[in-house]
């Protein structure tokens, strides 16, 4: 089935003028930034981050997050006072600004989205950041250069599958019917950093051993009616899995199940019509090795 996997693969890869859209982007609004006036005197620094920066996008890029690092007191600055100021810069540039709960998100004439989060470090630039949070009014800890570097690590480590299922995880996940069942992202990557530490044998392979470690590692919380703390493998002390609630959980746990279930079929059919027909349950017309 491996042509019919690559087939997939290029057919959900964002497409390059997206890309190059979202780079332009991304480094204007990062000039704007360092240059400001205002954001200028508190020695900014930038760096993009979220899936584009760890290539894990799929599709077409709708958005671009961009960690603003800057000196300030987190110990006397509210995290509602950080965003604003930083808002009100934006607003003498680009007409649609606004403020979320840990970033100040901007579309600019494109039509393309931006996220900037300000961030103050824990002790070094090159470490854990300090992030505001408007919803509990306080500062809370992140490491995004570590995630970056965990995935490049990670997907050196396994000849590139790594990112590629990813990328394969996170479509068969869209395609879910019940949006009960489609956790965000960086959960289905912190998922799979935990089963696939080395090259495996096919891509088939793979997607079945995804699906069935996580169901057997986690099925027990169905029982107790709690959402497993899932760390970041960029940052272990961070729970990706704060805010995920127990019925979106127990739903995506239920098509995880169901998904191993038909990838098992699939890998083990004699006949290859059939086992293109399987995977198609779980990954649709794409998956073909021609294109279109």
């Amino acid at each position: 089935m491996s042509p019919y996997f690559y087939g997939l693969l290029k057919k959900i890869e964002p497409d390059s003028n997206n890309v190059k859209l979202a780079k332009k982007s991304h480094e204007e609004v990062r000039d704007f930034l360092v240059k400001d006036d205002e954001i200028s005197k508190a020695n900014p620094e930038t760096f993009i981050s979220g899936s584009y920066a760890r290539e894990t996008a799929i599709n077409d890029i709708k958005d671009v997050d961009i960690i603003l690092i800057i000196d300030l007191d987190r110990t006397i600055t509210e995290p509602e006072v950080t965003l604003t100021w930083v808002q009100a810069s934006l607003q003498n540039n680009y007409s649609k600004v606004k403020k979320q709960g840990r970033s100040v998100n901007v579309i600019n004439d494109n039509g393309f989205s931006l996220d900037i989060v300000p961030a103050t470090p824990v002790s070094t630039r090159s470490g854990p950041l300090w992030i505001p949070d408007r919803e509990t009014k306080t500062w809370v800890s992140t490491h995004p250069k570590a995630q970056i570097a965990f995935t490049s690590e990670r997907n050196k480590n396994t000849e590139g599958y790594y990112v590629h299922l990813i990328k394969i995880i996170k479509y068969w996940r869209d395609r879910l019917e019940d949006e009960r069942a489609k956790p965000n992202s960086y959960i289905i990557e912190s998922l799979i950093s935990k089963c696939l530490t080395s090259k495996p044998s096919s891509y088939g392979d793979a997607v079945k051993s995804i699906f069935s470690y996580i169901y057997l590692t986690y099925q027990s919380y169905l029982t107790i009616g709690n959402v497993p703390n899932i760390s970041d493998p960029g940052y272990p002390s961070v729970n990706v899995a704060k805010r995920w609630e127990f019925d979106e959980f127990s739903t995506f746990m239920t098509e995880i199940k169901d998904s191993y279930c038909v990838a098992k079929e699939a890998l083990e059919s004699k006949d290859e019509g059939e086992s293109v027909r399987l995977w198609r349950k779980l990954f649709g017309n794409k998956f073909s090795p021609k294109e279109g």
